[in-house]
């Protein structure tokens, strides 16, 4: 995938609205992760070899995010759904080797509640982190399959990331 909509290289004629934004490059990782997929993100050196400020603005971005969720992207596989049948921009990916699965949520909820359709939970047994968020996250089991998220109050700096975030739950089915 190439951060220039137009261009694998450099274009000097470039105007923001070519670039994919940070919020498209993450949705494209975790997308094609949770497909069981590999990204390469390409950036277009100038032709003395210097890498432009937009390019470096979201390599630098990237890396921001995977500092906090990175551990739900790196060696993991995908799961037996690869996104929520219920809540749209709801991605999975897993663990197995550590009986974890990680729920990637691109929009923050309004009500701070977030379903998951798709993961079996076992009140007493599974257990809700938020990557980089230190306390647990409570939850609540749905009737059949599935859990409601209790998302915790953040203010906005209080986020540990911006763009996407990240669940990780364990022991579910």
């Amino acid at each position: 995938m190439t951060i220039d909509q137009k261009s694998w290289g450099y274009r000097r004629d470039a105007v923001l609205s070519d670039y994919l934004t940070i919020e498209q490059l993450v949705k494209t990782l975790v997308e094609t992760v949770s497909c069981g997929g590999n990204l390469l993100m390409n950036i277009g050196p100038t032709h003395d070899g210097r890498i432009a400020p937009i390019f470096e603005e979201r390599l630098r971005q990237m890396g921001l995010w995977l500092k906090v969720n990175g551990e739900g992207i790196y060696d993991t596989t995908s799961w037996r759904a690869q996104n929520d049948s219920v809540t749209s921009g709801v991605w999975y990916m897993s663990k197995p080797e550590e009986q974890a699965v990680y729920a990637f949520f691109l929009n923050w909820p309004i009500s701070e509640k977030l379903v998951l359709s798709e993961p079996f939970a076992t009140e007493g047994k599974t257990v809700v982190k938020m990557l980089g968020y230190s306390e647990a996250v409570k939850w609540l089991p749905l009737e059949k399959k599935g859990m409601t998220v209790m998302l915790p109050q953040l203010s906005y700096s209080q986020m540990p990331c911006q763009w996407g975030w990240a669940l990780k739950l364990t022991t579910v089915r």
